[in-house]
């Protein structure tokens, strides 16, 4: 028997050192490359800030981009004298403006350091904007569309909804307050227009952004700004028109761009996969290394939720619990000596939000803290950046709004009309402050408007005075609720700087005192759980499960009661107070921002 067992335990420790061996063999012959090869990346479909779980996204099919893989295989390319260039195939990516920009500046770095950066279009937008689309590509070194696409560098607006006259109609009684005259949030469900507070603000918003868009063109295809203004005017463009005003410099299909890079120069040449140049090794360096972490904030602030989306976007919410555990764990590892965090949010619960900055502010003691803002750092996403030592925005990323607001819909008309009748018993005077079939009472208006909000809006602006070493005065002036872009949040001291990602490394390293020069692991959090255990066997992957398929299906509750029962039942309760960047922030519903 124990013969047995010892030639048991001899086989199973052989097959697990040939399987080893053939692993580590097979990881070291797949990172070799071939030397003047191109690294080969392509742009398409929604640009996630990190990578999904790889095994599901093919399950779903979803095509996908992750901006961290992109950023590692395009900075490492820059410095691995193997790669000869680069080619960037921008097919039909789902991003917001500030993380177009961030691409193009990666693009750039790699351009800087000698390599050429080659790009291919197959369209700028079908019968539908395409100025990021546009923008990415005319970062590179060369642009080639392919000859039946389109520029259609048509500028951008903001398209507000206002559903009051509906509400009026279905007897929805919208019951909101806001402290900051442009905390426009709220607009979408109590006016019918626009407000000049927020004509204002989104005129701002539109010039800001549009300027950029036009500069940026005008600096990476050496054109005089006037000339891109006039380009834009009598877009959409086609090919030979694009050709001809030197917004583009080839027609030719994606295989001849392919088989144009694979014989650059004249030389053969080897394409590279980003996704797979960028995998790290399974084989450990023995090169010691510092190590930073990445925090990922993504999402509405919450108090719970969070977790993954199995559709693709890791961090639905961002929550509490979620980042609570990632910045402890941060705290008690000796080995991350500083980092960032990657924050893209509109905002959201007041109560989630300070309990997030306190975790920030006391990790701050030990370890620098570098936000960097993707898309969205709007609302209570800048309350929780306050504690940070350093703030890196986009020029457009949508920021600031210092406001806060809270409210609720009362349904008691829309019910009536369709013979629905409630009737309550009560004990405490203020039970209905948080009722869906009553009014405020003018009381309860001052006490939410006057007291509640006008306390956590006094707290908001002292913490951004006390973080920004700006007097209460100044930060008064340029809180109000109102949404800036980074570049405008740069001018008016919101933000120490205007940089990306790898600009918030560069501050990490200096902060924590690493050399500029040299590597640094970067350990990203929060983790990751595998395939099966998103979709199979523990009690937190069955709550995933169940908050997002029937979370969602719950969600959709009150537009097929509106649509199919009654519209009475259609009501939505804000009962708690609520930092949010509003009409401003990516999917919101009560406005389109089109690029």
């Amino acid at each position: 028997m124990i013969r047995r067992l010892f030639r048991w335990l001899i086989r199973t420790v052989v097959t697990v050192a040939i399987l080893i061996v053939a692993a580590a063999a097979i990881d070291f012959y797949s990172h070799q490359i071939r030397r003047g090869s191109f690294l080969l990346v392509k742009i398409d479909g929604p640009v996630l800030e990190r990578a999904s779980v790889g095994l599901l996204s093919r399950v779903t099919g979803r095509t996908e981009t992750p901006l961290n893989v992109m950023r590692k295989a395009l900075s490492d390319a820059a410095k691995d004298s193997r790669i000869a260039g680069v080619a960037v195939e921008v097919l039909n990516p789902d991003l917001a403006f500030a993380k177009a920009q961030e691409i193009a500046s990666m693009m750039r770095e790699v351009s800087k350091s000698g390599k050429p950066v080659l790009a291919y279009l197959e369209t700028a937008g079908e019968f539908a904007p395409g100025n990021l689309e546009y923008l990415i590509a005319s970062s590179a070194d060369s642009v080639s569309l392919m000859p039946q696409g389109e520029i259609n560098l048509v500028g951008l607006q903001i398209r507000e909804i206002f559903a009051r006259g509906t509400l009026d109609w279905l007897g929805i009684n919208p019951q909101f307050e806001a402290i900051g005259q442009y905390k426009s949030a709220p607009n979408v469900f109590t006016e019918k227009g626009f407000t000049p507070a927020q004509r204002e603000e989104d005129t701002a918003l539109v010039e800001s952004l549009f300027n950029q868009l036009v500069d940026a063109v005008a600096t990476y295809r050496h054109l005089s700004a006037d000339s891109v203004r006039a380009l834009i005017d009598r877009a959409p463009l086609d090919a030979k028109t694009a050709l001809s005003s030197k917004l583009v410099d080839r027609l030719e299909y994606e295989d001849q761009f392919l088989d144009r890079i694979r014989h650059y120069n004249g030389k053969k040449r080897k394409l590279v996969n980003y996704i797979d140049y960028a995998r790290p090794s399974l084989l450990p360096t023995l090169k010691p290394v510092d190590r930073i972490a990445v925090i990922y904030g993504s999402g509405e602030i919450d108090r719970v939720g969070g977790g993954v989306d199995p559709l693709g976007q890791v961090g639905g919410t961002l929550d509490t619990r979620t980042m609570s555990e990632a910045f402890r764990q941060v705290r008690k590892d000796d080995t991350i000596k500083a980092v960032i965090f990657r924050i893209n949010s509109p905002g959201g619960s007041v109560i989630a939000s300070e309990l997030i900055r306190r975790e920030v502010e006391i990790t701050a003691r030990k370890k620098p803290i570098v936000v960097t803002m993707s898309s969205l750092g709007a609302s209570g996403a800048y309350w929780v950046a306050t504690a940070a030592n350093k703030i890196f925005a986009e020029p457009a990323t949508i920021t600031g709004s210092i406001g806060v607001l809270a409210g609720k819909f009362n349904i008691a008309p829309a019910a009536a009309k369709v013979g629905v009748n409630s009737e309550a018993i009560s004990r405490g005077k203020n039970i209905t402050l948080f009722d869906e079939f009553t009014d405020f009472s003018a009381e309860q208006q001052q006490m939410l408007r006057g007291v509640l909000l006008q306390n956590i809006y006094d707290e908001f602006v002292t913490r951004v005075a006390e973080s920004r070493k700006l007097p209460v005065e100044q930060v008064q002036q340029i809180a109000q609720g109102r949404v800036w872009t980074g570049e405008q949040a740069f001018k008016l001291k919101l933000v120490d700087s205007l940089g990306g990602f790898d600009a918030a490394l560069r501050e990490a390293k200096a902060e924590a005192k690493i050399p500029a020069d040299h590597e640094v692991e970067l350990v990203e959090l929060p983790a990751q759980p595998g395939f099966v255990s998103q979709l199979f066997g523990t009690a937190e992957a069955r709550a995933l499960l169940d908050q997002y398929v029937f979370g969602k299906l719950a969600r959709l509750a009150p537009m097929l009661r509106m649509q199919l029962i009654t519209p009475a039942l259609a009501g939505l309760l804000y009962s708690h107070a609520a930092l949010d960047a509003g009409a401003h922030h990516d999917g919101c519903a009560s406005s389109a921002m089109t690029y």
